[in-house]
């Protein structure tokens, strides 16, 4: 059986861009999309995406959605992996647990990071009691909010789009982030849980870290063409 493997992360940390690298360039590599991409391409289960929050309680009614749909991506990739490769998951309830933790900072919305850990216990659980393998290893990508705010306008100007210097992203939302993180990784997780800092390193230099932590084999016709 393949392993399971979550790649999360900060946001703007390259996430989404490490998944379609190690596709590309990896053997015997598949790779789960993200929540909202995934949802999408099972429309007639999930017709609609909760908007984003205005409030602590669609934030955790939100948090009720997204936890369902992590359990059927993680049925999926129990599904594929049963095929001997590899399952990359492009997030995974990690990124749930952190936004909330982050938002009840930033927004004073009491009880949603307590409700998200209540509802991880129960993703936990349920898992356990239905026979799921839970993944076998998380890579946490991290960069810090000043390279998140430098990556985020040259994906913009890549898109043909303008941004004032405050638009999109929150440095409050990294660093909290980063605070959740750090909490996160405890002695007790340190083997499941491995910190991959992307901060002024390429893509490539990204992918390479990635390839030697996980020991993976790079394609031969992409060696030829590289």
């Amino acid at each position: 059986m393949g392993r399971i493997i979550v790649i999360d992360g900060t946001s703007n940390a390259g996430k989404t861009t490490l998944c379609e690298n190690l596709e590309r360039y990896m053997e015997n590599i598949t790779i789960i999309p993200g929540a909202s991409a995934f949802a999408r391409s099972h429309r007639q289960k999930y017709p609609s995406i909760p908007p984003i929050p205005q409030s602590a309680d669609e934030e955790k009614e939100n948090q009720i959605f997204f936890f369902r749909l992590e359990l059927d991506r993680l049925m999926e990739a129990n599904r594929l992996a049963q095929k001997d490769k590899d399952v990359i998951m492009d997030r995974s309830i990690l990124e749930i647990l952190s936004v909330a933790y982050s938002f009840e900072i930033i927004n004073n919305w009491k009880g949603i990071y307590r409700n998200a850990k209540n509802l991880y216990e129960q993703f936990i659980s349920t898992s356990k009691e239905c026979g799921i393998k839970l993944p076998d290893i998380h890579l946490w990508l991290q960069a810090n909010a000043e390279e998140v705010i430098r990556r985020n306008k040259i994906r913009q100007m890549e898109r043909g789009k303008q941004l004032s210097e405050n638009e999109w992203i929150d440095e409050s939302l990294i660093n909290q982030q980063l605070d959740f993180f750090t909490k996160l990784c405890m002695p007790e997780n340190k083997d499941r849980i491995k910190l991959i800092n992307t901060n002024n390193k390429s893509r490539q230099d990204v992918l390479e870290e990635v390839r030697t932590v996980l020991n993976l084999k790079r394609k031969e016709r992409e060696i030829n063409n590289d």
